[in-house]
């Protein structure tokens, strides 16, 4: 609704102060100023005056949606389609707060009943490949992509779907025709002030510039502080410096996931003379060792999964929170809404996303030297907390599985070489793919083990192994097993392989700690150089190399040398035990002094500054 029609929306209201429709408008109007609470009372007086108007439902049912009270949100949306079968909105918003529940097969359900009353929908298009996404059919999610566009070829958001779940798919021809148009509508995006259709996570998977990945996330991150304004919470310099700091980490990934597997050791580790240590989950409670870790370790865990971002903020400032860490930043999930309300006095992005926010409401990122050059600081937003050794922590108690695994067990060759990259099949990029390619063919006893993404994605990739001249056979795909028997299995592989644009994080630090060296060439951004804070921190910096020829060279030298190959090995099983890398215990206390430098500061009432970290005696 532009200027003109909000005024003749309130002018109608005025006028009809008790009607239904009068009330809808002044819900309208009170949900564009950002006034969630005042917006839903309206509908419901409208609802309370007609309690059969379809559209009173809808706009209940929106508003719900916003506050993140979804099964109450589909409840209204069913009230309006009841009213009114054909209603279009109705079916297609009652999608989207199913798939915000989980509950997959019913939200594809209502976008279909959406496309069938509305066929040239591009959004319902979009939506429901989007829910195709999330159920693992990536052919069907890319068919609606690609509708979509079709239909609305300026739709920025179902453009950048459609280029996504093509890197997901390694269909790279079709990937590089549709970037550039990709890049068009993000520029347009941002010039017009328009929702940018990227997601900056993804955005820094194909793209290493540091200066354009700022830009993609400081237009995301203004998108959420206008979502969620700042609430004005009073500040807290009264505490006395002797008292202890609490810490709040925030986060989707406290379950069987990569954030939880290597944050898991922490929540413990920490000096409780010194600090409370609080968990706020907003991700699915999944029962495993890693949920109940952490919940155990935690002061106070708070699972917050069906509050709405204010109430999440509320909560988050009334228990007292002196430094909130988001462990998510710009990931599939995240809620950086919470934190746009500013409910700690100092907040901090840590772990989950590899560079900057971009966000005003952001204090500080936790970082290295390595993956984060001085010379970039003009592209985040936030102050840099450098830490010494590496930004990484990782899990020094965990389990890796006993069980005898054998190569034939997964269909490896017991006398050839083993080259591995179990990074997710949207980080191999051509160029790369062509080095590996190039290793197969010198090294004629050796094979390449990646992990099982999607089948379309398999089906590509033998496609692009046999167009560059080797045998699709040679490459062998690894199914998802548990944690402890993924890392068991991993010892079977000679030699780990990282990728370029975006390397690995915990695939390569589950590399070393399985005691398998990895080869990775150092790139232009935080989240191509990740792999080589952990190599250095590992002692094994000569494997990060400069160039892909150099990243060749190394790779094929230890593939014909068996004993050098053997003496890296040996080295890294010795770091293991020594090095920074795995030292949990020595990695929280150096954190830790990154929170005192934080909160002194803040009690001082200095704003926030770099800070660098020196390494604890």
């Amino acid at each position: 609704m532009n200027r003109k029609q909000r005024r003749a929306a309130a002018k109608r209201s005025r006028a009809e102060p008790g009607h239904a429709g009068a009330l809808l408008n002044q819900s309208l109007i009170a949900r564009q100023a950002g006034r969630l609470g005042e917006a839903l009372a309206l509908a419901e007086r409208a609802l309370a005056l007609e309690p059969d108007l379809a559209e009173a439902h809808y706009v209940q049912g929106t508003l719900l949606t916003a506050g993140r009270r979804l099964a109450e949100a589909v409840a209204s949306f069913d009230e309006a389609i009841a009213a009114r079968a054909d209603y279009f909105a109705a079916h297609n918003n009652r999608g989207n707060a199913l798939k915000a529940l989980g509950r997959l097969t019913e939200a594809a359900a209502s976008y279909r009943r959406a496309l069938a009353l509305r066929p040239d929908s591009a959004g319902a298009h979009n939506n429901l490949g989007g829910v195709l996404v999330a159920m693992r059919k990536p052919e069907d999610a890319i068919e609606c992509f690609r509708r979509a566009l079709a239909i609305d070829p300026g739709m920025a958001g179902a453009a950048a779907n459609l280029l996504h779940q093509l890197q997901h798919a390694c269909a790279w021809s079709e990937f590089k025709e549709l970037e550039p148009r990709v890049d068009a509508l993000t520029r347009r995006s941002i010039r017009e002030g328009a929702a940018v259709g990227e997601m900056p996570f993804y955005h820094m998977t194909r793209c290493a510039d540091p200066a354009e990945n700022f830009r993609i996330a400081r237009a995301r991150s203004l998108e959420i502080a206008k979502r969620a304004p700042k609430m004005n919470f009073p500040p807290n310099r009264s505490r006395g410096r002797k008292s202890k700091i609490t810490i709040g980490y925030l986060s989707a990934n406290f379950f069987n996931h990569p954030t939880a597997h290597t944050m898991a050791a922490v929540f413990g580790l920490h000096d409780r003379g010194d600090f409370n240590v609080f968990a706020f989950s907003y991700g699915p409670d999944d029962g495993s060792s890693y949920r109940r870790r952490i919940e155990r370790d935690s002061d106070r865990f708070f699972d917050i999964r069906d509050a709405d971002f204010a109430a999440s903020a509320r909560l988050i400032n009334d228990s007292g929170v002196d430094i909130l860490v988001d462990l998510s930043g710009h990931t599939m999930n995240s809620r950086l809404e919470i934190c746009a309300h500013r409910p700690a006095p100092v907040q901090v992005t840590y772990k989950g996303f590899p560079g900057t926010t971009g966000a005003d409401f952001i204090d500080y990122i936790l970082t290295d030297r390595i993956v984060t050059l001085p010379s970039e600081a003009p592209y985040y937003s936030e102050r840099i907390v450098y830490l010494p050794n590496t930004y990484w922590v990782d899990n020094h108690t965990q389990a890796i599985s006993d069980k005898p695994f054998r190569r034939a067990d997964f269909g490896l060759p017991d006398a050839g070489f083993v080259f591995c990259c179990f990074n997710g099949n949207y980080k191999i990029d051509p160029t790369m793919f062509g080095v590996w390619m190039d290793l197969l063919k010198k090294t004629p006893n050796g094979v390449l083990w990646l992990l099982r993404g999607n089948d379309l994605a398999q089906r590509n990739l033998k496609r692009e192994a046999e167009a560059a001249g080797v045998a699709a056979d040679r490459l062998v795909f690894a199914p998802a097993l548990p944690k402890a028997e993924h890392l068991a299995r991993l010892r079977l592989a000679d030699l780990a392989l990282d990728t370029r644009i975006v390397g690995g994080h915990t695939t390569t630090a589950d590399a070393l700690w399985a005691g398998v060296p990895v080869i990775a060439l150092k790139g232009s951004h935080f989240a191509s150089r990740v792999s080589s804070s952990l190599l250095a921190a590992v002692g094994l910096a000569e494997t990060v190399t400069g160039s892909l020829e150099a990243y060749q060279r190394l790779a094929l030298d230890l593939a014909r040398h068996p004993a050098a190959l053997a003496a890296l090995c040996g080295k890294l099983a010795r770091n293991r035990e020594t090095a920074p890398l795995f030292d949990t215990p020595r990695f929280v206390a150096n954190l830790e002094n990154a929170f005192r430098r934080m909160w002194n500061g803040y009690l001082a009432g200095a704003p926030p500054r770099s800070i660098e970290v020196r390494e604890v005696a």
